[in-house]
């Protein structure tokens, strides 16, 4: 799944957590898991929409490693 959450990133810069759940196919509680193991990994950064609102809604990105881990994975296939 990991990859294919890097890919899809990548395709449409930043989704909310359930829409990489809907694109997957995926329950989105197991999108979160991923996507906040990724995160740890500093392959990808959220991003909290508005101001003072540490619950609001949240995209996520790639960071420059997530690309560049997305670039590995292609040349070793």
């Amino acid at each position: 799944m990991e990859g294919s959450v890097l890919e899809l990133l990548e395709l449409h810069g930043s989704l909310a957590y359930e829409q990489v759940a809907a694109h997957l196919g995926l329950p989105p509680d197991q999108v979160r898991n991923q996507l906040t193991s990724l995160q740890e990994r500093g392959l990808v950064e959220v991003l909290r929409v508005g101001r003072g609102q540490p619950n609001g809604p949240a995209y996520w990105s790639l960071t420059g490693e997530g690309y560049e881990a997305l670039a590995t994975r292609r040349r070793a296939t």
